[in-house]
């Protein structure tokens, strides 16, 4: 259970020296900067450096130039380091602006013209047979001409309306629309408007900017179209080539610019002593003990600059963050740890612990050789893909699935495929665990309930054994997470068990007063005892009365959670039965259908079964490790160590 051993590393020195001290801490990536302190380093006066970064505006601009002309603004830590002028950079991101704006206006221009175009070619298509020139039908003085489309049962109901003042002339057909115009006298307009608008007649409005018979403006169209999108074409390269000469300018001056910015917000951290011949600044935080001497080293150089390095708890004002350092396998399961919290300084780290019983409860419960091989394969796919941290801890619970897949003699759902090998080759008189024997379901909740409780004592172990690292013999002693809770939960499941197995009743007087009464009375009444421990009045502020009152009704809630608890790993074994009841109800559904379409179901069943099953079983034992076994030993309250570092692309 590792966390990273820290050291409080502290840097004062000149003013004049602070960006290069602030840009060798941010290089490092592994400085975590504390709050100014107001007395700093014993010596008061000192007060927060408060500036205003004179890198935002222009950071902002050149992020926004990119952005306009289609780039992605990348930063290259390689080129954060060379130094540029500001007026170069000023320049340069207006003039890639302004080439960029223009081609990218161009374009846009040439777009909106071809799609008006193409959208003229679809109504003119339609209007190919009309041979009047759309000029002479629209300067009609006296009449009105519609063009549109009208549903095919509107063109039968208008030889009920053939008294009516209206011409309609057909055009074509398009699915279940005829294609058409109808003409009318101006003042039978509204009225032969509102009939068409009756029978759901579409009108399309003819474009201003055609002109002609609808054969000539067609061709004009398809012209104008071919010669928009030759300069588009030239555009789209125009401005792809501008990106592409600048490309490697713009990024440069980009990452630039970025971690000066970066750099400066660092500021909020320093505190700063004026005096009349010398400002000194002032710089605490927290490094990693192994990498401490290496960042002394590199500040030492710089001159009027001292540093200093020591413990971690020199300064009982600020709180040591919190690094978790796992190895190969334990390390992506701590994902869930800091969904929870960070453990304190000092306190054991819990992911280890998570990632084995996270791992051992999943594979149990989604036991299957086949299914198990297929998450192995699929969560390093989605990891070498993706870089997402969940695709590797998918990859480890496979593993997981594939040992209790064999043992269940599970491969794909085939529960007896592997039973020839333990057999025939192994020598045994079946599979290890017959899950599917009516004899066995009470076997497999029993062995659930076991592991539950095994695991949860484990949990209490851990709390105990973090209470006496923390000196806090009030929750290792007397809580119910810890000896007390320990005692009585293991006492009630002993006697139990020995009930259950020998039917020897171990509850007698002195075992219940002993072992059940007087744990649970410490419990009742840790509070008080922890005070005396300390060396403190007994007595609770609130006054006896009323911490009796709600010591009752909490020392309830601890009997029934350990009950609940212990219950709740009931669904382990049933998963386990679920699981394997699921797969033969993929078989059964099989054996339904043709033989051809047999394999396609049970592939479809498989997929089926990883993909939901899976998501639920993962859910259930964080939800397990989360309430039933965090709770007992980890509160989640340290802080997070956090390095100064250029801020990372909102794009990865």
């Amino acid at each position: 259970m590792a966390i990273a051993k820290m050291a409080l590393v502290s840097i004062a020195g000149d003013l004049g020296q602070l960006d290069d001290v602030i840009m060798q801490c941010l290089g490092s990536g592994a400085f975590h900067p504390e709050p100014p302190l107001q007395a700093a380093g014993g010596i008061r006066g000192f007060t927060p450096l408060a500036e205003e970064n004179p890198y935002g505006p222009l950071l902002a601009k050149i992020t926004d130039a990119g952005v306009a002309a289609g780039l992605t603004p990348h930063y290259d830590p390689g080129a954060a380091g060379e130094a540029l002028q500001a007026r170069y950079c000023e320049d340069f991101c207006s003039a890639f602006r302004e080439k960029t704006t223009a081609l990218r206006e161009r374009q846009n221009y040439l777009h909106s013209e071809i799609e008006q175009d193409e959208s003229g070619l679809v109504i003119l298509s339609h209007l190919a047979e009309l041979d009047v020139a759309f000029d002479d039908l629209f300067s009609c003085k006296y009449t009105k001409v519609r063009f549109g489309r009208l549903p095919l049962d509107g063109v039968r109901k208008l030889e009920y309306y053939a008294e009516r003042p209206f011409i309609f002339k057909s055009f074509d057909i398009e699915g279940d629309y005829q294609w058409g115009a109808y003409f009318v006298l101006t003042e039978n307009a509204p009225e032969i408007d509102d009939l068409f608008l009756s029978l759901y007649f579409e009108r399309v409005r003819v474009p201003e900017f055609i002109h002609g018979t609808p054969e000539a403006a067609l061709e004009r169209l398809r012209e104008q179209i071919a010669r928009n999108r030759d300069a588009l074409a030239q555009t789209k390269k125009q401005l792809a080539d501008v990106v592409g000469e600048n490309n490697a300018e713009f990024t440069r001056i980009y990452s630039r610019i970025r971690f000066l910015s970066d750099s400066f917000e660092l500021r909020r951290f320093v505190s700063v002593l004026r005096r009349e011949y010398i400002d000194v600044f002032y710089l605490t935080g927290f490094i990693e003990q192994d990498r401490a001497a290496a960042f002394a080293a590199g500040i030492k150089k710089l001159d009027g600059v001292d540093v200093e390095i020591r413990p971690h708890d020199s300064d009982k004002r600020l709180k040591v963050p919190t690094k978790l350092k796992n190895g190969w396998f334990a390390k992506p399961f701590e994902l869930f740890v800091e969904m929870y919290g960070v453990p304190a300084y000092g306190d054991p780290d819990p992911t280890p612990f998570v990632a084995i019983t996270y791992c051992l409860l999943f594979g149990a419960m989604f036991g299957d050789l086949g299914q198990g091989l297929l998450l192995v394969f699929g969560g390093w796919l989605f990891w070498r893909m993706k870089g997402a941290v969940l695709g590797r801890i998918i990859n480890r619970i496979g593993i997981f699935s594939c040992i209790f897949g064999a043992l269940y003699g599970s491969v794909f759902g085939f529960e007896e495929l592997l039973t020839p090998f333990y057999t025939q080759v192994l020598g045994l008189p079946g599979k290890p665990i017959e899950v599917m024997a009516p004899e066995n379901t009470n076997l497999v909740l029993l062995t659930a309930v076991a592991l539950g409780v095994a695991l949860i004592c484990i949990s209490i172990l851990i709390g105990i054994w973090t209470g006496f690292r923390r000196h806090d013999y009030e929750s290792a002693v007397f809580s119910a997470n810890g000896i007390a809770g320990l005692l009585f939960y293991g006492s009630i499941l002993f006697g139990a068990a020995m009930l259950f197995i020998t039917g020897k009743n171990l509850f007698t007087p002195l075992y219940v007063v002993l072992l059940i009464v007087l744990p649970l009375a410490a419990i009742l009444f840790k509070e008080p005892l922890g005070k005396i421990v300390r060396h403190m009045a007994a007595r609770p502020a609130e006054g006896m009365g009323a911490y009796l009152t709600e010591g009752a009704f909490e020392l309830f809630e601890v009997v029934l959670s350990f009950f609940s608890n212990t219950m709740s790993f009931l669904r382990v074994g049933g998963f386990v039965l679920s699981h394997a009841g699921m797969m033969a109800v993929v078989f059964t559904l099989s054996e339904m259908v043709s033989g051809a379409a047999s394999p396609i179901v049970i592939v479809a069943g498989n997929l089926f079964v990883i993909g939901m099953e899976g998501l639920i079983v993962g859910i259930q034992v964080l939800r397990l490790e989360f309430y039933e076994l965090f709770s007992r030993y980890f509160d989640g309250d340290g802080k997070p160590f956090v390095p100064a570092a250029v801020t990372p692309d909102e794009s990865k």
